[in-house]
């Protein structure tokens, strides 16, 4: 079944790039043989220029959102699943951005059958991505395996058949070039399908296997006081043995940056601001951090705590934990400090 399955695949394939090479062969015959050879004017060589310089950028711009893509797949064991769809989304609405620039683009005379290759070329890398997201989506559902590995080769498929066009699309671009009169016009290589075997359906589905695996058994937890952040208001301006001394001010504010250290979405997390001081009564301030993603931070700041000049003070600064868990070290940070006379 699977081997008839990748047959029908490949012929698909084969069938979308020779009935796009044919009709753009027949376009190109026909502009080609109503075009005469004449010396460019300097204005046709500089919106020449400007287009494959347009070009240019779209290209760089859709490597990198392939590079990003299969970044995405190999730190697979340290994202949960909830990241690698808002990544995948990210991903969708880039290539989708570079379709619409494409598509804004006025090619140059004798360059639409270039340009349509480069259209096809995104257009096809947008639609990889598109299928991508709902078929690990499936295999990380245990939705049918052979459903998913489908999906997934059909979206490197057209990973492969847009490299495969923009290939062409070089040549198309350089042939045109030369029957104008421009020499050596080039643009930068794009290739995003590095690994062919992924148009293979049993790779696939091995690959689906191993996905599965890391995502399931890889959540982790945590978050943490980044100590080394903290800032009072008014400003510290020296250090006594363990005591920072705080300039002189009617109240103290304190910043702190707050991370979350796992790989899941955490919400309501609760920070404790604990204050200490000689003779007066302990306060408690708290916080509640309404969201924070993997490795996101959050510089939280309470007001109003009274000033004590010339008092030994100390601050506990308590984040979390969080449900599930399991290193608390870093979630407390204390302080000492006292302001000048």
């Amino acid at each position: 079944m699977e081997r008839r399955g990748r047959k029908e695949s490949v012929i698909i394939l084969i069938i979308m790039i020779i009935i796009a090479a044919v009709i753009v062969s027949w376009i190109s015959g026909l502009w080609s043989c109503e075009a005469g050879r004449r010396e460019l004017t300097e204005d046709e060589r500089l919106s020449i220029a400007d287009y494959v310089n347009s070009i240019s950028v779209l290209v760089q711009q859709s490597n990198k959102v392939s590079f990003d893509f299969f970044m995405t797949l190999d730190r697979v064991r340290n994202i949960s699943r909830e990241e690698l769809d808002s990544r995948l989304l990210d991903i969708i609405e880039e290539s989708m951005i570079i379709v619409e620039n494409t598509k804004e683009l006025n090619p140059p005379e004798n360059f639409e059958v270039a340009h349509g290759y480069v259209r096809l070329v995104f257009e096809s890398r947008k639609k990889a991505y598109e299928t991508f997201k709902p078929a690990v989506s499936n295999a990380l559902q245990d939705i049918d395996l052979d459903i998913s590995a489908s999906q997934m080769t059909n979206a490197f498929l057209y990973m492969f058949m847009s490299d495969e066009i923009y290939g062409n699309f070089q040549e198309e671009l350089y042939e045109t070039g030369e029957e104008m009169g421009i020499n050596n016009l080039t643009i930068i290589d794009s290739r995003v399908l590095i690994d062919k075997n992924l148009t293979d359906t049993q790779n696939v589905s091995a690959f689906i296997t191993d996905l599965k695996t890391v995502t399931t058994l890889q959540e982790r937890r945590g978050v943490a006081v980044l100590a080394q952040s903290i800032e009072f208001e008014p400003g510290v301006i020296n250090e006594q043995d363990d005591y920072l001394i705080l300039s002189k001010g009617p109240e103290i504010s304190v910043s702190v940056l707050i991370e979350n250290q796992g790989n899941v979405v955490e919400n309501d997390i609760p920070v404790v601001m604990t204050y200490r001081t000689q003779d007066s009564p302990i306060e408690e301030r708290n916080y509640t951090i309404e969201s924070l993603g993997p490795s996101e931070q959050k510089l939280v700041t309470i007001t109003g705590f009274p000033a004590y000049p010339g008092r030994r003070c100390e601050l506990e600064i308590t984040v979390g934990p969080v449900p599930g868990e399991v290193m608390l070290a870093n979630n407390t940070s204390s302080h000492r400090f006292m302001m000048e006379n």
